[in-house]
């Protein structure tokens, strides 16, 4: 990366994070999920703050925050995905866009740029909502090590699963409009994390599982709050088997550089889009 496309890509990513985390919509949209969400159901904070846990116990410390983050991370990566669907149109829709390209700046950087700022930034709430959650059930536990277990599995979890939802948000309504791709998305959502493998073809439990089945499996030992299900591996008769090999720890690794991977591929055939309009 030479210093101009590093210079490019720094001064892009600052730009879009503090235009993005300043948008009322990115704190109101997490906001109103997580009050709806625990109106509703409320599993949130009874699975929390179980008051028949036993004090400081790390593997109910780990059970408590990695469930907290799958639930987190499924609710909220919804609205994460909606919001980011206009951050790259907008430029042509406001024609900015034939004026940044007629710049020095490389467009590849500025994408990128784009990209991990408009993204981080999305992601802010996300993560107050989280480690808010789980600073308070280790200060209500006396379970310090609650918050090293939340920041493991934001690293292998929550991060590139957001990192793999914004690459196609930013990318996918540049051949389809916004409002669109946002349904798309949703029954995509649910369709690809909540359907049961058994019962119709789904991602779920594949290594194309942006909620990390994988690495909640084989890296968190994490198989729901009470011990019963089941995040990675093959399902007994049901299709696409072969993106469910047996969870280990390399094959958890495999799926995170998946998720990555197939992430990088969107963002490279959105600037291949972008560079023909141009």
């Amino acid at each position: 990366m030479t210093s101009q496309t590093a210079r490019t890509l720094g001064a892009s990513l600052r730009y879009e994070f503090r235009m993005q985390v300043r948008k009322r919509s990115v704190w109101i949209v997490p906001a109103l999920t997580v009050v709806l969400f625990l109106l509703i159901g409320g599993s949130l904070l009874r699975d929390l703050f179980d008051p028949n846990e036993r004090k400081g116990q790390p593997a109910e410390a780990r059970t408590a925050v990695v469930g907290l983050a799958v639930q987190v991370h499924a609710l909220l990566s919804i609205g994460f995905g909606c919001l980011l669907a206009d951050r790259l149109i907008r430029d042509d829709r406001l024609r900015v866009a034939p004026i940044l390209d007629a710049t020095p700046a490389r467009p590849g950087a500025r994408l990128v740029g784009k990209y991990l700022g408009a993204g981080a930034a999305t992601a802010v709430p996300i993560l107050v909502v989280y480690f808010g959650f789980a600073a308070a059930y280790a200060v209500h536990t006396d379970a310090p090590q609650a918050l090293g277990w939340a920041l493991a599995t934001c690293a292998v979890v929550i991060v590139p699963g957001l990192l793999f939802v914004a690459a196609f948000a930013l990318t996918l309504p540049l051949v389809m409009p916004a409002p669109l791709f946002r349904v798309i998305f949703v029954g995509y959502w649910l369709w690809g994390n909540v359907v049961v493998p058994d019962m119709m073809p789904t991602l779920a439990r594949t290594l194309v599982h942006p909620l990390g089945g994988y690495p909640l499996d084989a890296l968190l030992d994490f198989h729901g709050i009470d011990g019963d299900d089941t995040w990675a591996g093959p399902v007994p008769g049901a299709t696409l088997n072969f993106l469910r090999p047996a969870p280990t720890p390399t094959t958890a690794w495999l799926s995170i550089a998946v998720l990555l991977v197939v992430a990088a591929a969107a963002l490279a055939g959105g600037h291949a889009v972008r560079a023909r309009r141009a």
